[in-house]
């Protein structure tokens, strides 16, 4: 016998569960079981194995299919419907060996099925597989646990370092809408007061999602924060960004971002893009359309080159729609996308309102169409009133 559980792949020491009716075969199953380091538990009925299961929670239960009262496949299903047993890994044992019964078995959830007499380097064999893979399956979900919960904390820390509290003007409002696809993004938007009269603000999105374009979303507000003077031209600012992350441009990653300055005392917004999309202009009793200006090549790759400026004036009841791709290309349960005629069209039907309650509006109307399916890329929308 040490021969035998030498030759089996070594597993973390489990509990076990042996079930069957027979006093002899339970005698083989622990004999064969003892020196692998298990504890093994024994029942001789269904309603006896229930009521160990339940409170020792074994990872693998060796189960007799044809026992009085309540037969092994009626015992698999009741184990597979409890929480503290339905991860239990079932093996089925029986002299019926029929096509038919391993089927009916596996079926109830059942990982194996072993045809009776019983060999005991089979059951070792078999033993050790499956608690092998148990075990890796359990390893694997407490990375992802321990993955998920340091991403979630990646988030937090930073949604911290987007605006808490949005600057207060007379003639200015702000709101902002910002949801990652999973923990942790690389959206970012950002309103500074430049000074009395005078914002900043900035819509960037860093490609990919996870850790890496967190981290350099993180960076790209630390290097807006600490321009030298006053970030108030928009090709200056993008050229301070682009040249801070010069040793990225070999690199596969890129960012798209819009940098403009909203004057309220002159009531202009003055911008400019580099591979972002133009921001929508919503004007009471005009057509939606996108403010245009010529864009410049996308961050984080070369030298920008030439970077175009347009200014233009605005009125009372303007309202300004900057956004990431992640608005216009969310998807439906179809794979059909909410381009960015839809999203002209929503903001035409939710009008002139409240910065506030245009952000609102559009969250829902995304909703809607994106009927419970999960983003595949990060949200980020940011109004901007004139009154």
């Amino acid at each position: 016998m040490a021969g035998d559980v030498a030759s089996t792949p070594a597993v973390p020491p489990s509990t076990i569960l042996v079930v069957d009716d027979s006093p002899t075969n339970l005698q083989v199953l622990v004999r064969t079981l003892h020196g692998c380091g298990h504890r093994i538990l024994v029942a001789r009925n269904g309603p006896e194995a229930l009521e160990i299961a339940r409170r020792a929670t074994p990872e693998l239960v060796l189960l007799d299919v044809m026992m009085p009262v309540m037969d092994g496949f009626e015992v698999c299903r009741t184990l597979k419907v409890q929480p503290e047993t339905c991860n239990a890994a079932v093996i089925f044992m029986s002299a019926r060996g029929e096509v038919s019964d391993k089927v009916a078995g596996l079926e109830l959830g059942a990982v194996d099925y072993i045809t009776k007499p019983i060999q005991a380097e089979e059951v070792l064999a078999r033993v050790a597989a499956h608690l092998g893979r148990l075990h890796l399956a359990r390893a694997l979900r407490e990375s992802r646990d321990r993955l998920d919960h340091e991403l979630a904390g990646a988030a937090r820390m930073q949604r911290l370092i987007l605006p808490a509290v949005m600057p207060a003007h007379p003639a200015v409002t702000f709101a902002a809408y910002y949801e990652t696809s999973r923990h942790a993004g690389g959206d970012y938007y950002d309103v500074i007061a430049l000074d009395a009269d005078r914002f900043g603000v900035m819509v960037a999105d860093v490609s990919g999602h996870g850790a890496p374009s967190a981290i350099v979303m993180a960076m790209i507000r630390a290097v807006l924060h600490t321009y030298p003077g006053v970030p108030d031209d928009p090709p200056a600012v993008l050229h301070h960004i682009n040249r801070h992350f010069r040793y990225l441009w070999d690199t596969a990653m890129y960012a798209t971002a819009l940098y403009g300055v909203i004057d309220a005392a002159r009531r202009t917004f003055r911008f400019s893009l580099a591979g972002h999309p133009p921001p929508f202009l919503l004007r009471p009793a005009e057509a939606v359309r996108a403010v245009p200006v010529e864009p410049a090549m996308c961050l984080l790759w070369d030298e920008l080159g030439d970077v175009t400026t347009a200014e233009h004036a605005m009125r009372a009841g303007d309202r300004l729609i900057l956004y990431t791709d992640g608005i216009t290309e969310r998807q439906a349960r179809d794979g059909s996308m909410y381009d960015p005629d839809q999203f002209a069209s929503a903001l035409t039907r939710i009008g002139a309102a409240p910065p506030g309650e245009i952000v609102r509006d559009v969250v829902a109307e995304l909703a809607r169409f994106a009927g419970g399916h999960e983003p595949d890329d990060d949200q980020t929308l940011l109004v901007a009133g004139m009154d």
